[in-house]
C-alpha cells in the first residue's frame, strides 16, 4: 500500500514491492521474520534504493497503531519516523493514505496534496484483500493461485483496474501473448485505470500494445519507464518480451536486444522465472545441432540460414557459436537452479541443457530432484522418456511411455502449477510413439495431455475455446496422421471435424479454426489425389496454397513442366504449410525424375535436428523421407547409400502398426534385391 502510494510521485523512484521476495530469498532471510536496519540496508543498497523505510504495526483493543521509520542507505542514520494511530474498523487503508502524506511533508510534498489508496483501487475491501492474496502469489511465481484470487477480485468489482493489469499479466505468463482472456482483462484495466500513479498507467498502456501486437508502441512505453527509473524489472522484462515477439523485425534483431533486455531483468532480479525461461529458449535454440539463428557473441545472434535452409555463415563458425550457445544453456540453467533449487523450470532447463550436451546421464540424474512435497512429480517419466529418446535408445522411452500411460493419470497433475510447459512435456512424448509407427498410442499421448489441459484449466490460446474446445487437441492430430501417412479414414475424421466447426464458427475465427484440420486436407490429397479437402480449406480460409502444394497439384494433372516452373518461382504466399515444405518439394522431383535434387533437399533431414522437447511432426515423416531417399539413391546408383537407408527404415518400424508394416517390408525387399551390389 505504500509502495502504490509513494509512486504517485514523478520525482520519487520506488522499487516495486514484488522485488522484496526475490531480495529477502537471495539473502536466506524469513520473509515472516523481523529484520535488522543493517539487512534493511543492504538490500536496499543492491536495489539500488538511497532510502530505505522499515514499518511496524501493533494493536492496543480497538486502536491500531502504524509507524513507519526512514533511514539513510549510506550513512544508515534515521532520516524521518511518521506514526498514525486510529480505530480503522475492516479497511486500513485510510491509515496508509495519511502515512505516506506525513512522508511526503517531510520531503516538502504540497499540503494539499494527499493520497486515496481507496480510489486509486477499488472501494471493496474484499475485492482489495483478494488481490493482495493474488499479488503476492504473482511474485511467488504461483501463476495459478494468482489467477484463481485475481479473478475472484476482479468478480467482486469489476471496476478494478489494477486487478484487471495482474490478472492479464498471470494469463500472459502462463498461455502466452494469444490468450483472450489476457486481451479482454488488460482491455478493462485501460478503462479503469484514470485514478492510478502515471507509472501504472504506462505499464498498462504498454502491455496492451504488447498483447495488440503494437510491438514498437509497447517498447517506447517501457524505455519511457526506464528512463525515469521506474517499475525497472517489470520494464526491462517488457521491453525484452516486445522484442522477442516483434516478427517484423528481423529475426536476429528483435533476439539480441531481447537477449540483452532479458538478461538486464535476471541480474536486476534473479528471480523473475519468465526471463529466464526466455533466455533459456533463445540459447537452447541456438545449441541444436541444425539451428537457423547462431549465438556469435555472448549477447548477440546473426541468423544461420536462409529461408530454404541453405548455409548463411561458415560450417566452422556455425559450429562454434552451437558450443558457445550450449555452454551459455549450460552455465544459464545452473544459475536458475542456484536462485531456484524447487523450481521446476529452472530443472526443466537443467534437464533439457545437459540433453541439448550430449550429457544424457546428467539430465537423467536430475530429473531426480523433481518432486512435488516429497513424491515422484507425475511428469517425472515423460521427461525421461524424452531423454532416452534424445539419447538414441528409442525402445527404452517407448517403454518407459507405455507404463506412464499405464500409471499416470491426468488428475495426477491437479496439485500442479498452471503451467503450458506440463502440456507440452507430454505432447512431447507423442513423438516417441509416431517416430515408432505407433500411431494409436502417439494420439493417445496427444489425447492425455489435452486432458491435463483440462484438468490444470489451460484454455487454449484461441479466440473460440468455448465453441471449439478440441482444436488443439485436432490440429496436432491433424499433423500427427499427415506427417506419417496414416489411413485416409484417420484423417477424414479429423478434417470433417475441422470443416464443420470451422463452418460454425464467427467469421473472424473461421481461418483459424480450419486450420486446426489443414495437415489432414492436405494429407488425403497426397494419398489419394482427391483435392476435395484442399477446396474446401482454401475456401474457408481464403487464402491460396504454398508452391509445394501448388506444384504436386499440377503433377496430379500431368503438367510436369508447369510443376518444375512453380517450385523454382518465388513464393510471396502466406499460406498454409508446416513441416511437408521441403518433402513435398522432393516428392515432386522425384516425380519429375531430378533425383539429385530429391536428395539434396532432404540432405539434412535427419534426427538429430529434430526437438524432442515439444512435439514435432517431423518424427512422424522421418520413416517415410528415409524411404524416399532411398528410392532416390537406388536411381542414381547409389547402392550403398540406398541399403543404409532402408536399413534405417526396417530398424525404425520394427513394432510399427499395420499401415507402417507394409513399408518395412518393401524396405526388407529392396535390402533383399540390393545385396551384392554394393561397392
Amino acid at each position: 500500500m505504500l509502495v502504490l502510494n509513494l509512486s504517485q510521485w514523478d520525482d520519487l523512484t520506488v522499487v516495486d514491492h514484488g522485488r522484496v521476495p526475490t531480495l529477502l530469498a537471495r539473502h536466506k532471510l524469513d520473509p515472516a521474520a523481523s529484520i535488522t536496519v543493517a539487512q534493511a540496508r543492504e538490500l536496499a543498497r543492491e536495489a539500488g534504493a538511497w532510502t530505505v523505510v522499515l514499518g511496524e504495526f501493533d494493536q492496543a483493543g480497538d486502536s491500531l497503531h502504524v509507524t513507519a521509520r526512514v533511514y539513510d542507505v549510506a550513512s544508515g542514520e534515521r532520516v524521518d519516523l511518521a506514526s498514525v494511530s486510529d480505530i480503522p474498523g475492516s479497511d486500513v487503508r485510510p491509515m496508509f493514505d495519511q502515512l505516506t502524506a506525513d512522508l511526503l511533508d517531510v520531503s516538502g510534498a504540497p499540503d494539499n496534496v494527499t493520497a486515496d489508496l481507496a480510489r486509486a483501487t477499488t472501494s471493496s475491501l474484499e475485492a482489495y484483500r483478494a488481490y493482495l492474496r493474488g499479488v503476492n502469489h504473482l511474485n511467488n511465481w504461483e501463476l495459478g493461485e494468482a489467477v484463481t484470487e485475481l479473478e475472484r477480485a476482479t468478480a467482486i468489482d469489476t471496476t478494478f483496474g489494477l486487478a484487471y493489469y495482474s490478472l492479464a499479466m498471470a494469463r500472459g505468463w502462463i498461455i502466452g501473448p494469444d490468450d483472450q482472456e489476457s486481451n479482454r482483462a488488460i482491455a478493462q484495466a485501460g478503462r479503469y485505470s484514470a485514478h492510478l500513479p502515471v507509472a501504472q498507467r504506462t505499464l498498462i498502456r504498454a502491455y496492451r500494445a504488447f498483447l495488440e501486437g503494437e510491438f514498437a508502441s509497447a517498447r517506447r512505453y517501457y524505455q519511457e519507464l526506464l528512463a525515469r527509473g521506474l517499475h525497472t524489472t517489470e520494464a526491462w522484462y517488457g521491453l525484452g518480451d516486445a522484442w522477442f515477439h516483434d516478427e517484423q523485425a528481423p529475426w536476429a534483431e528483435r533476439w539480441t536486444n531481447a537477449l540483452r533486455a532479458f538478461t538486464r531483468t535476471v541480474e536486476i532480479d534473479p528471480g523473475f522465472t519468465l526471463a529466464f525461461e526466455h533466455v533459456d529458449f533463445m540459447l537452447h535454440t541456438a545449441g541444436r545441432a541444425y539451428p537457423h539463428i547462431a549465438l556469435v557473441t555472448p549477447d548477440s545472434f546473426v541468423r544461420a540460414r536462409d529461408e530454404g535452409g541453405d548455409l548463411l555463415m561458415d560450417s566452422v563458425a556455425l559450429g562454434q557459436a552451437v558450443d558457445r550457445a550450449r555452454d551459455q544453456s549450460l552455465q544459464l540453467a545452473q544459475n536458475w537452479v542456484a536462485y531456484q533449487p524447487n523450481g521446476l523450470r529452472a530443472q526443466h532447463a537443467l534437464v533439457d541443457a545437459y540433453a541439448n550436451s550430449g550429457e544424457y546421464r546428467s539430465a537423467l540424474a536430475e530429473t531426480d530432484q523433481m518432486e512435488v512435497d516429497g513424491t515422484p512429480h507425475p511428469e517425472l517419466p515423460f521427461v525421461r522418456a524424452r531423454i532416452f529418446f534424445a539419447s538414441g535408445d528409442a525402445g527404452r522411452a517407448g517403454e518407459t511411455l507405455r507404463e506412464a500411460m499405464d500409471s499416470v493419470t491426468p488428475q495426477d497433475f491437479a496439485q500442479l502449477d498452471r503451467d503450458m510447459n506440463l502440456v507440452q512435456s507430454v505432447e512431447a512424448s507423442a513423438n516417441v510413439f509416431a517416430y515408432g509407427g505407433n500411431l494409436a498410442q502417439a494420439a493417445q499421448t496427444i489425447r492425455f495431455a489435452d486432458q491435463v489441459r483440462t484438468v490444470l484449466a489451460i484454455r487454449p490460446a484461441t479466440h473460440n475455446t468455448d465453441l471449439d474446445p478440441l482444436q488443439n487437441q485436432r490440429r496436432l492430430l491433424s499433423h500427427l496422421y499427415s506427417s506419417a501417412g496414416a489411413p485416409v479414414a484417420m484423417q477424414r475424421r479429423v478434417w470433417e471435424s475441422a470443416a464443420e466447426a470451422a463452418r460454425r464458427a464467427p467469421a473472424e475465427d473461421r481461418a483459424k479454426v480450419a486450420y486446426s484440420g489443414a495437415a489432414a486436407a492436405l494429407g488425403i490429397f497426397l494419398q489419394t489425389n482427391d483435392t476435395t479437402a484442399l477446396t474446401e480449406l482454401r475456401a474457408l480460409t481464403g487464402q491460396e496454397f504454398s508452391r509445394e502444394v501448388r506444384a504436386w497439384l499440377a503433377i496430379n494433372e500431368d503438367d510436369l513442366d508447369g510443376a518444375r516452373a512453380i517450385l523454382e518461382s518465388a513464393d510471396s504466399t502466406t499460406v498454409y504449410r508446416s513441416n511437408f515444405g521441403r518433402p513435398m518439394q522432393a516428392e515432386v522431383y522425384f516425380a519429375l525424375g531430378d533425383f539429385w535434387k530429391t536428395v539434396s533437399l532432404l540432405e539434412e533431414f535427419q534426427p538429430d535436428h529434430f526437438p524432442t522437447d515439444y512435439f514435432d511432426s517431423r518424427w512422424g515423416m522421418l520413416g517415410r523421407v528415409r524411404m524416399l531417399r532411398a528410392m532416390a539413391y537406388e536411381e542414381m546408383g547409389r547402392i550403398d547409400e540406398a541399403q543404409e537407408e532402408y536399413r534405417e527404415v526396417v530398424a525404425q518400424w520394427q513394432s510399427a502398426d499395420e499401415p507402417f508394416e507394409a513399408l518395412r517390408v518393401r524396405a526388407e525387399e529392396r535390402l533383399a534385391s540390393l545385396a551384392g551390389q554394393a561397392s
